[in-house]
Parts: C-alpha cells; sequence; structure tokens
C-alpha cells in the first residue's frame, strides 16, 4: 500500500491547491465554473473569491501559473508513487514504462502551451505555465525519484500500475477541461 501520509501531501493536497486557485482567481466563463453551478456551491466559491479579493492581488505567477505547477506535482507524485517497487530501484522495464507516463503528460501540458500560442487551441499560452509544469515534475522526481518504501508496494503488476495511472492521469485531464472557456469550441 502507498503511504497515506505522501498520497496526501504530495499528491491530495497540490490537486486541492490547483482547484482552490482556480476557483479563487480565475475567470467565471472557464467551464469548472458550470461544475461550481451544478454542485450547488456558487455562493461558497462567491464569498471564497470575495474573501481572497480582500487579501490583495497575489500576482500573475501565483493568480495563473501556480496552479500548474501543483496540477502536475500532484499527478506526477501519484506516477511515481503508484509505479515505485517495494525495497529496490525500478527495474529497467518498469522505469521506461513510469518515465513513459511522466513524459507523456509533461509533454501533453508543454504542448497545450504551443498549441495555444500558435492558434491551434483557444487560449492564452503562457510560459510561466511552462516554467510551472517542468518545475512540478521536476519536485515530484527530485523527492521520489530516488525513495525506497518500506511498505508493501501497490499495485504489484505492470498492468495494475497502467490501471491506476489511467485513471488517475485521466481524471485530473478531465480536471484540466474545467480550465476551457465556454464557447470555445
Amino acid at each position: 500500500m502507498i503511504p497515506r501520509r505522501q498520497l496526501l501531501s504530495w499528491v491530495a493536497l497540490p490537486i486541492a491547491g490547483n482547484a482552490l486557485l482556480y476557483l479563487t482567481y480565475r475567470d467565471w466563463s472557464l467551464w469548472c465554473f458550470r461544475w461550481v453551478e451544478w454542485g450547488g456551491t456558487t455562493g461558497l466559491v462567491k464569498s471564497l473569491r470575495s474573501a481572497a479579493a480582500s487579501l490583495g492581488d497575489p500576482g500573475e505567477f501565483v493568480r495563473f501559473s501556480l496552479a500548474s505547477g501543483l496540477w502536475i506535482l500532484g499527478v506526477t507524485s501519484f506516477l511515481l508513487l503508484v509505479w515505485r517497487p517495494l525495497g529496490k530501484p525500478a527495474d529497467a522495464s518498469r522505469g521506461t514504462q513510469l518515465y513513459g507516463w511522466i513524459f507523456a503528460i509533461l509533454l501533453l501540458c508543454i504542448g497545450s502551451e504551443a498549441a495555444q500560442a500558435t492558434g491551434v487551441i483557444p487560449g492564452t499560452a503562457d510560459w510561466g505555465d511552462v516554467l510551472a509544469y517542468v518545475a512540478g515534475t521536476s519536485i515530484a522526481c527530485l523527492r521520489f525519484g530516488r525513495t525506497d518504501f518500506s511498505l508493501r508496494a501497490w499495485p504489484t503488476t505492470s498492468l495494475q500500475a497502467h490501471l491506476a495511472s489511467v485513471l488517475v492521469v485521466g481524471g485530473a485531464l478531465l480536471l484540466a477541461t474545467g480550465a476551457i472557456f465556454r464557447g470555445a469550441f
């Protein structure tokens, strides 16, 4: 089993921080706010936004790019935790698969910024986001890339690791669709 403390501090908290920054500082025309309306939490989110406004402007990097870095930190940490075998460095095959997942998600994130910069997809390219994606990925890799765990590792097979990766990365990408503006497509 993956240590719960690490799941909380390196996966759940960064992804929650991402969501909090979006709900607090991003434009109400994003799809994620349709989810807020659907969930009946509009009043709560408006109160959060009002409280944050009274604190002043935290700056563009916090309002826009930090959320991206927290998101990829959480996703990459999850991948590293799931793929980490018990008590020894990853064998070559599992290591290649793990870093394939990490590279793919990082490439997708950076590619989306490049696609925005060239007008292929709607949005505003932000190279601060690229920096945040690289920093979040790097922090997770530095933290978990060489760590051996004393607890029984989960999952025990590559198939289970791939399934867990598909579910979490797919869920994280679904969350990321909340960053698309209404009417963008």
